[in-house]
C-alpha cells in the first residue's frame, strides 16, 4: 500500500519512460529492419589519381581545393592541364570527401572507352575539408562562392584547337547531400547562371534542411529561393535549366526522402522507383551504388550531340532522355503530346490470337518472329488489359494496328504504332528474369483510334525462355478498396480470401493511409501452389511523384511487404479531406491462387515516427529544461528550497497539459494572423512534415519522449558525478596537466575556489576563437564544480548516518546500565523516596512514568498545606513577593553563569546537521538546473565547435560564428553564478521570472521544431534572466518576523506580560536549576557531538596526509 502513492505521484514519469523505451525500439527498427544493402560495388580498373588545380580563391579559402580526376595513363594529360571532354563538377556534402567522385568518374571513363565514343567526360571535384555543412549553415555561403570560382576556372582550362570540335560553355554539376543543395543554387547563382545548365542532386535536402540549427541556414535557403524566383519568372532562362533530384528511401537515416523533392526540379525520383535500380540506398552509398551510377552516366551520354561532342542544347531532348532513364510511365492512357513511332511488321511471321481473357504463354526459346494479337472489342469485361513479359528485350514490343491484311490462313498488320510509352520495367527477383509490364485501357484506344482492330505483342527470336501473361478484365472488379486496420488491432484483416483463377492483376486502394507515421504489413500467401511462383507488389503514392517502391514474394521469400510513406498527404497537413489514395499494384503468378491480407505494425509505426520526428527532440528537451527551471524557482519561492531534476519532472509544471495547451493556442494564432507568419518563414518553411507535427497529437508523444530522455539523462549525470567524479577528474587532469596527480588536484581545488579566473578565460575565449568552445569548456568546469559539491554532500551524509547509528547504540548501552543501577538503588531506598527522584530529560519516557506514579496521600498533604498557608497569605503577601523576586533573580544569575561556563560544549552539541545538509542539497539542485540549461545551449552549438576544430589550423577564429553571443552571454553569467554557493532566498520577483521562463518555454516548444535558433537564444535568455535576478533582485521583508523582533514599547503591556508569566516562572525556577546542573556536562551520546567528532577526525587525517 505504501507503493501506491509513489506510483500515483510518478504516473507521468512512468508514461515518459514507456515512451522513451518505445523511441529506442523505433531506433533499433530503422537500423536493423532494412539492414541488407542491395547495391553493387563499383571498381576502378586503374589506380585513381586526383590532380590539384590552383586558383586565386585559395588565398581566401585555403582549406578548400579543386581537383581533376584521372586514371592510369590519362593522369599525365591531367597534370599538363589538357582537357578536351565535357566538364562535370562533383560537390561533396556534409563531412564528404572529394574522393567520392571516383565511382561516377571511373564508370564514365570505362563507358567511353568500351563503347568507342569519340567524346568523354572530364570529372572535377572539390574538397570542402569535410566540413559539417549539413549541421552548420555558416559554411554554405563560402562553399558556394568557392564552387562558382571553380566553375570559371574549369571553363578556362578548355581552349579551342585543331583537335577539338567545340569548347564547352557550361559545366554539369553533380552534388551529394548539401553539395546537391549548392548544385541547385549554382543554376541560379548570379556569377554562374550562364555557365551551369544541368544539376543533379543526390540525397540532397532541397525542400528544407533535415535539422535547422542556425540562422545562416535560414539565410542560405532564403537567398536560394529568391534567386530561383527570378529564374522561374524568366521563361527564356528557365528553358535552359534542368534540375534532377534523387532520394534514397528508407535506408537513408540522415535525409528524409520527402525533403529531396523540390518544386523547381524537372525530375524528382527515389532510387526505389528508377528503372533498373529499384533499391533503397544509404546516404553515402548513393554516390557509389553501381546500379544508379550506371543509369546516371547512361543519361549523360544520351544527351551529348555526336556532331559537336557537347551537350544537346534542346531541353525537350534532355527531358525525354531523363524520363526514359529515371521515370517509369505508369499511365494506362496515351499522351496526345507524345509522338508515337510507327514500325513495319513482318507478314511471314507467327501470328497468334488467343480468345481467352486470362492466360499464360511460356516457351523455352523463340525461333521465329512472333506476334500475339489481342482483339479490341467494346464489351465491358474487355475494358482493360495487363500484359507482363519475362525476358523480352525489345524496346518497342507492343503496338496498335489494324489487322486487315491476310497472309496464308491468318490475318496480319503491315504497320503498327508503338505503345511502348504505356509499358515499363518492373522490379522483380533477378532469378525469375527481367520483367516488363504494360497496362492499357482498351476502350480508350477504340475511342481514339477507331480504325485499330488489335493490340499486338512482338516477340523477337531469342535463346532464353520467354513468358507472356495476359489478363483482360473490366478493371473495376480488380480494384479492391481496403479499410486499413486500426493500429490497436493485433490481427490481420483479410482483403481477398481467394483470388480469381489465373488472374494476374489486382489494385488495392488504401483510403486511410495518408500520414508519414503510419505503417502496415501486406501479406500475399499462395493457396495450393506446388510449383515455384513469383509475385511483384508496387506501392504508388499519387501525391509523391516517383516515390514508388517494389517488393516481391517467392517460394523462398515470404516476408510481408512494408507499407510506409515518405511524405504526408498535403491535404492532411492542411487539415483537409483527401481525394486520392495510396495504391498497391499486385502482379500475381497465374499458376496459383492467393489470400491477400493486411495488418497494422506498431513496430514500424515507431520506426516511421523516429525517422520523421527525431530532430524535434532537441527542441522538446530544451523546452522541458526551461519548465524545470520554472518549477525550481517556484519551489524556491514557496518552500525556500530547490527541487532536484527528478523532483521537478514530477511537479505539476511539467505536466503536459500545462505547456502543450498554450503551444496549441500559440500555433493557432500564428496560423490565423498573416502578420505573424514571418516567424514561420525560415529554412523549414517547406518542411510540411514539421507543420503537420506541430498541429498534431504527435507533439504529446514527442514531449513524453523528451521527459523520459531527461529522466535517464539526469540519472546518468548524477551517477557520473557521484560515482565516477574522481576517475573523471584524474583522467582530465592527467591529460591537461603533466605535473602529477597531487599537483593536478591542487590546481582543480584552486580553480574551484577561484572560479572568476575560469570565467575571465571563457569571456576572452568566446570572441577570440569560438563561442561553442567557451560553452564546452565552461560546461566541463561547471560539471566539475557540481561534482565537488556532491562529494561534500555525500561525505557529510555518510558521517551523519554513522553518527545516527552510533548515537542509538550509545543510548541503548547507557539505558541498560542505568536500569541496572536503578534496580539496585530501589532495593535500599524506600518507595516514597524513590518516586521523588528527579529523572534527567534524556530519559523522557522514565520521567513521565515516575510523574504518573505520584502518591495520592502526598497530594492530600499538599492540599492541606495550601489551606493553612492561605490563612496567613494576606498578612505576609508583601514579604513573600519580595522573597520570590529575589529567588527568581538568583536563579537566573546562576543559570546564566552555568550557561556561559558550558557554552562551548552546548555549541558542540546543538549544531543542526540536518539543516546544513538540506541547504547544501538545495544549492546543488539549483546549480544542477543551471548546468542543464548550459548543457542545452552547448548541445545546440556543437556543430559550430566541430566546424571550428576542423578549420583551426587555417584560422583560430570561426567566421561566421553563430555561437558567439550565447557563449559570451553564458560566460559573463558564470562570473556571478559560479561565485554563489546557492540561490538567494525570499527574492521579490521569483513569480515574475518563473512566468517569463514559462512564456519562453512555450515559444520554444512552438517554433523550435522549425528552427533551433529559438532554442539556442531562448535558453540563453532564461539563463541570463535567472542570473540577473540573483544579482540585482531585492529580498522580501517578512512583516510577521519583523514585528516579533521589535521590542515592545508599551510599559503597561510589558508589565502585564511579566505579571502573567511570573507564576509560571516561579513554578519552573527549581526545575531550571536542576536542568542547568544536568546540562553542564554534554551528553556523550548526542548525535551532533558524534558527528562533530567524525568531522574533526577527518580533518586531522586529511591534514596529516597533506
Amino acid at each position: 500500500m505504501k507503493l501506491l502513492p509513489i506510483i500515483t505521484s510518478s504516473i507521468y514519469q512512468i508514461i515518459a519512460l514507456i515512451f522513451f523505451i518505445a523511441f529506442l525500439l523505433g531506433v533499433l527498427n530503422i537500423h536493423f529492419s532494412d539492414k541488407k544493402n542491395y547495391c553493387e560495388m563499383t571498381y576502378m580498373y586503374e589506380y585513381p589519381q586526383f590532380v590539384k588545380i590552383t586558383l586565386d580563391e585559395n588565398k581566401e579559402f585555403p582549406q578548400y581545393g579543386l581537383y581533376a580526376y584521372s586514371e592510369g595513363r590519362y593522369t599525365e594529360r591531367a597534370r599538363k592541364m589538357w582537357f578536351d571532354g565535357i566538364p562535370v563538377l562533383y560537390l561533396p556534402g556534409n563531412s564528404g570527401s572529394h574522393m567520392q567522385a571516383r565511382s561516377l568518374a571511373s564508370v564514365a571513363l570505362r563507358m567511353a572507352l568500351s563503347r568507342g565514343y569519340e567524346f568523354h567526360f572530364d570529372y572535377f571535384t572539390i574538397s570542402y575539408n569535410e566540413e559539417l555543412s549539413g549541421l552548420y549553415g555558416g559554411v554554405l555561403q563560402r562553399q558556394t562562392k568557392f564552387a562558382a570560382a571553380c566553375i570559371s576556372k574549369i571553363l578556362s582550362l578548355y581552349k579551342p584547337n585543331k583537335y577539338t570540335k567545340s569548347v564547352p560553355t557550361s559545366v554539369i554539376v553533380i552534388g551529394h547531400s548539401m553539395g546537391g543543395l549548392i548544385a541547385k543554387r549554382l543554376l541560379a547563382y548570379p556569377s554562374t547562371i550562364s555557365t551551369t545548365n544541368i544539376s543533379i542532386a543526390l540525397a540532397a535536402p532541397l525542400a528544407a534542411p533535415a535539422i535547422n540549427f542556425d540562422w545562416d541556414m535560414d539565410s542560405f535557403y532564403s537567398a536560394m529561393e529568391t534567386e530561383w524566383e527570378r529564374i522561374n519568372s524568366d521563361m527564356n532562362v528557365k528553358e535552359t535549366k534542368m534540375l534532377i533530384s534523387f532520394g534514397s528511401g528508407a535506408r537513408d537515416l540522415l535525409i528524409p526522402a520527402g525533403l529531396t523533392a523540390s518544386n523547381d526540379s524537372d525530375v524528382n525520383a527515389l532510387t526505389t522507383s528508377i528503372p533498373g535500380v529499384w533499391i533503397s540506398t544509404e546516404h553515402v552509398t548513393i554516390v557509389w551504388c553501381r546500379q544508379l551510377v550506371i543509369t546516371i552516366n547512361k543519361f549523360l551520354f544520351s544527351i551529348v550531340d555526336p556532331v559537336t561532342e557537347q551537350l544537346v542544347p534542346d531541353k525537350n531532348v534532355q527531358m525525354a532522355r531523363a524520363r526514359q532513364y529515371f521515370v517509369a510511365n505508369r499511365s494506362m492512357f496515351l499522351n496526345p503530346d507524345v509522338v508515337q513511332p510507327n514500325a513495319t511488321m513482318l507478314a511471314d511471321a507467327f501470328w497468334y490470337e488467343d480468345n481467352r481473357r486470362t492466360y499464360q504463354i511460356s516457351r523455352p526459346e523463340i525461333d521465329k518472329m512472333t506476334y500475339l494479337m489481342i482483339r479490341l472489342v467494346s464489351f465491358p469485361q474487355n475494358r482493360f488489359v495487363v500484359i507482363e513479359s519475362v525476358n523480352l528485350d525489345d524496346k518497342d514490343w507492343i503496338f496498335g494496328c489494324n489487322a486487315q491484311y491476310a497472309y496464308n490462313s491468318y490475318r496480319y498488320c503491315k504497320q503498327g504504332t508503338s505503345l511502348s510509352e504505356l509499358s515499363r520495367w518492373t522490379g522483380a527477383d533477378t532469378n525469375f528474369g527481367k520483367r516488363k509490364l504494360a497496362t492499357i485501357h482498351l476502350h480508350d484506344l477504340i475511342e481514339k483510334h477507331p480504325d485499330w482492330s488489335h493490340v499486338v505483342v512482338k516477340v523477337s527470336p531469342t535463346r532464353r525462355p520467354v513468358t507472356l501473361n495476359v489478363d483482360i478484365n473490366d478493371h473495376a472488379s480488380r480494384q479492391l478498396t481496403v479499410d486499413v486496420p486500426s493500429h490497436f488491432s493485433l490481427t490481420r484483416t483479410v482483403i481477398k480470401q481467394e483470388t480469381e483463377p489465373h488472374s494476374l492483376y489486382y489494385e488495392l486502394l488504401l483510403p486511410g493511409f495518408n500520414a508519414i507515421w503510419q505503417a502496415y504489413l501486406l501479406y500475399v500467401e499462395p493457396i495450393g501452389c506446388k510449383a515455384e511462383y513469383h509475385v511483384s507488389a508496387e506501392m504508388q503514392v499519387p501525391w509523391a511523384e516517383n516515390q514508388e517502391y517494389y517488393h516481391y514474394f517467392t517460394h523462398l521469400k515470404k516476408s510481408p511487404m512494408k507499407l510506409r510513406l515518405y511524405k504526408t498527404h498535403p491535404n492532411v497537413t492542411r487539415g483537409q479531406d483527401t481525394t486520392d489514395h495510396v495504391k498497391v499494384v499486385l502482379l500475381l503468378d497465374p499458376q496459383c491462387k492467393y489470400t491477400i491480407s493486411i495488418a497494422s505494425s506498431w513496430y514500424h509505426v515507431l520506426a516511421q515516427s523516429v525517422r520523421a520526428f527525431t530532430p524535434v527532440l532537441i527542441t522538446y528537451v530544451g523546452g522541458a529544461v526551461l519548465l524545470i527551471a520554472k518549477s525550481v524557482l517556484m519551489s524556491l519561492h514557496g518552500v525556500g528550497t530547490c527541487l532536484s531534476i527528478h523532483g521537478a519532472l514530477r511537479s505539476d509544471d511539467l505536466k503536459p497539459y500545462a505547456p502543450l495547451v498554450f503551444v496549441r493556442v500559440l500555433i493557432t494564432l500564428l496560423m490565423a494572423f498573416p502578420i505573424s507568419s514571418y516567424l514561420l518563414d525560415n529554412a523549414s518553411a517547406h518542411n510540411y512534415e514539421m507543420h503537420y507535427f506541430i498541429r498534431s497529437i504527435m507533439v504529446l508523444a514527442a514531449y513524453f519522449v523528451a521527459l523520459g530522455l531527461l529522466n535517464v539523462a539526469a540519472a546518468g549525470v548524477l551517477f557520473m558525478m557521484v560515482f565516477s567524479s574522481q576517475l573523471a577528474h584524474r583522467m582530465l587532469f592527467r591529460i591537461l596537466w603533466r605535473g602529477g596527480q597531487g599537483l593536478a588536484e591542487r590546481v582543480a581545488v584552486g580553480l574551484q575556489k577561484v572560479p572568476m579566473v575560469v570565467s575571465a578565460a571563457l569571456i576572452t575565449l568566446a570572441p577570440l576563437s569560438c563561442g561553442a568552445a567557451a560553452l564546452v569548456a565552461g560546461g566541463a568546469f561547471y560539471a566539475f564544480m557540481i561534482s565537488k559539491m556532491y562529494e561534500e554532500y555525500l561525505e557529510d551524509y555518510f558521517y551523519k548516518l554513522a553518527a545516527k547509528y552510533a548515537s542509538r547504540f550509545c543510548r541503548a548501552f547507557r539505558k541498560n546500565k542505568k536500569k541496572d543501577k536503578t534496580e539496585s538503588d530501589n532495593s535500599l531506598v524506600p518507595k516514597t523516596e524513590t518516586e521523588s527522584v528527579v529523572v534527567k530529560p534524556d530519559d523522557s519516557v522514565s520521567t513521565t512514568l515516575v510523574q504518573r506514579k505520584t502518591n495520592v496521600n502526598e497530594k492530600d498533604k499538599i492540599e492541606a498545606d495550601k489551606i493553612v498557608v492561605s490563612d496567613d497569605k494576606e498578612k505576609n503577601d508583601e514579604t513573600e513577593e519580595n522573597k520570590e523576586v529575589a529567588l527568581i533573580t538568583n536563579t537566573e544569575v546562576d543559570n546564566k553563569e552555568s550557561s556561559d561556563k558550558n557554552d562551548k560544549e552546548k555549541n558542540e552539541c546543538d549544531n543542526d546537521v540536518e539543516g546544513d545538509g538540506e541547504l547544501l542539497l538545495s544549492d546543488i539542485n539549483f546549480h544542477m538546473t543551471m548546468f542543464f540549461l548550459w548543457a542545452v545551449v552547448t548541445l545546440v552549438n556543437v556543430p559550430a565547435l566541430l566546424t571550428w576544430a576542423r578549420n583551426f589550423k587555417y584560422s583560430m577564429v570561426l567566421k561566421p560564428d553563430n555561437s558567439r553571443f550565447p557563449g559570451l552571454i553564458l560566460s559573463i553569467c558564470s562570473t556571478c553564478i559560479w561565485q554563489m554557493d546557492g540561490p538567494r532566498k525570499n527574492l521579490k520577483n521569483y513569480n515574475f521570472v518563473a512566468g517569463v521562463i514559462f512564456v519562453v518555454a512555450v515559444i520554444v516548444l512552438t517554433l523550435g521544431p522549425l528552427s533551433l535558433t529559438y532554442v539556442n537564444f531562448g535558453v540563453t535568455f532564461a539563463f541570463a534572466l535567472i542570473t540577473a535576478q540573483q544579482l540585482f533582485d531585492t529580498e522580501e521583508i517578512d512583516e510577521d518576523s519583523q514585528a516579533s523582533q521589535d521590542p515592545s514599547q508599551d510599559p503597561e503591556v510589558s508589565d502585564q506580560t511579566s505579571n502573567e508569566d511570573s507564576d509560571q516562572e516561579k513554578s519552573e525556577s527549581k526545575e531550571e536549576v536542576s536542568e542547568s546542573e544536568e546540562k553542564n556536562e554534554c551528553d556523550p551520546c548526542n548525535e551532533n557531538r558524534i558527528y562533530n567528532v567524525f568531522k574533526n577526525l577527518r580533518d586531522k587525517f586529511s591534514f596529516s596526509e597533506e
